[in-house]
């Protein structure tokens, strides 16, 4: 058998927000400066982008569908009527356009210029059965995330609860962005599935694409290999989920649902009896102080999973009330079964990881990540050292080291969690924090 790198969840410019550079040719580029090797083609129930895919991609003898030497897995994401969105991956082409055509019917929008990631008007359990009764796969995408997730504040708790009888069909969930695996194995009903660590890319852009990724070990990289890999069949397997360090994800600390203010919480020496009223407020966080900080932020996460918390930045600003929302470590905690992570014996290794880019842009201090310095910077190290996985992961360090020194501390810190966060929320990725 031989190993893959996947990106199993992307989009096309037929999805809003979504970067209008984005085609075959320049994904192809991005992946190989990664060491990507398979690729979702995202939105693929979207009519043109369906057409653009069926007369560009072409299929091996193993049923594995390529363009140039990248090779592709067919899928879309979906919004069901609970506003849960599912990651669907489809074998072949026959088998979009039947599901497409039963989903049509529920659906104002399955078939629109902008309708790549469609809503449909069935409950999970209702599309889990639509779409598995065909021979797909359904999975929650982005699962904890604080919007149209599954696990977002105030929805579902388990799998059983989402999906009822339809749960045995359910044979993955996508981490997300803000959640890695000791995250996720802190939910019993998780033990049984597979997870799939996927970018969920608006743009070609090597900061975006692949940012996260599974490592696959299949005798070839078609649909039924990856079905095997999934389910833990005939020695197919994920041996590896890589993605950014929780951390740095969108969502992972509690925010005002309007100003996206995140909320922390610092120690300070001298005793407050009423730290709900010891704050500091700056243009990106809401900074509360106590003399027992653990403790009293777990009085305010119950006061915000109960909805019992108002922002007081917008208070103070707009004289207008707005909610707190629950982060995904948050929303985590509150449903978790154990303190601590239960991987399950299949669970493959989870490398927190950051972005090459973000590397060279917080070594230069550098803000943009779309600065020209920073991408020669990228451009040079791959064309001299190797594909950007490798750098991040397999390469020995003293190789990265000579060719720079700096860069090299930080991936070794990297590898060995040395470095600290600052962490992400209310819409903003979190950064690194380079003291080393």
């Amino acid at each position: 058998m031989d190993i893959y790198n996947s990106d199993l969840h992307i989009h096309s410019p037929h999805s809003i927000g979504v970067s209008k550079s984005l085609n075959l040719d320049t994904m192809i580029d991005t992946c190989i400066k990664k060491g990507l090797n398979i690729l979702g083609t995202g939105d693929i129930l979207q009519p043109a982008w369906l057409k653009y895919l069926e007369n560009n991609l072409e299929k091996n003898q193993d049923g594995a569908y390529y363009y140039k030497n990248i090779y592709f897995i067919l899928q879309t994401e979906i919004e069901d009527k609970e506003s849960v969105h599912e990651v669907i991956l489809f074998e072949d082409f026959d088998m979009v356009r039947i599901i497409q055509k039963k989903l049509k019917a529920y659906s104002k929008n399955i078939l629109d210029e902008w309708g790549g990631r469609p809503r449909i008007n069935l409950s999970p359990a209702e599309l889990a059965d639509v779409v598995s009764d065909e021979g797909a796969l359904i999975g929650p995408a982005h699962a904890f995330t604080p919007f149209k997730a599954i696990f977002r504040q105030n929805k579902f708790e388990t799998l059983e609860e989402c999906y009822a009888d339809a749960a045995k069909k359910i044979k993955f969930i996508e981490l997300g962005l803000s959640a890695n695996t000791d995250l996720a194995d802190r939910l019993e009903s998780l033990k049984d599935v597979a997870f799939l660590s996927n970018s969920d890319a608006h743009s070609q852009d090597p900061r975006s694409l692949g940012r996260e990724f599974n490592r696959f070990d299949v005798d070839n990289p078609s649909f039924n290999e990856i079905l095997q890999a999934i389910q833990k069949k005939n020695g197919r397997k994920i041996i590896l989920n890589v993605g950014l360090h929780p951390k740095l994800g969108k969502y992972y600390v509690m925010f005002c649902n309007k100003c996206r203010r995140r909320i922390l919480f610092k120690k300070v020496k001298k005793q407050v009896n009423t730290f709900f009223n010891q704050y500091s407020i700056t243009d990106n966080f809401i900074i509360y102080y106590s003399s027992d900080p653990i403790s009293s932020r777990l009085d305010y996460l119950e006061r915000v999973s109960k909805n019992k918390m108002n922002c007081p930045a917008c208070k103070e600003q707009l004289n207008k009330n707005f909610k707190v929302k629950l982060g995904v470590s948050e929303r985590i905690e509150k449903i978790s079964t154990y303190k601590e992570p239960q991987h399950p014996d299949h669970r493959p290794p989870y490398v927190n990881a950051v972005p090459l880019i973000d590397i060279i842009r917080s070594v230069k201090d550098i803000k943009s990540s779309t600065s020209k310095t920073v991408l020669n910077d990228y451009n040079r190290i791959i064309q001299e050292l190797g594909t950007e996985y490798e750098i991040l992961i397999d390469m020995p360090i003293n190789k990265i080291e000579k060719f720079d020194q700096t860069i090299g501390t930080v991936i070794n810190a990297l590898r060995n969690n040395e470095i600290k966060y600052t962490p992400g929320g209310g819409g903003t990725y979190g950064q690194i924090n380079l003291n080393i």
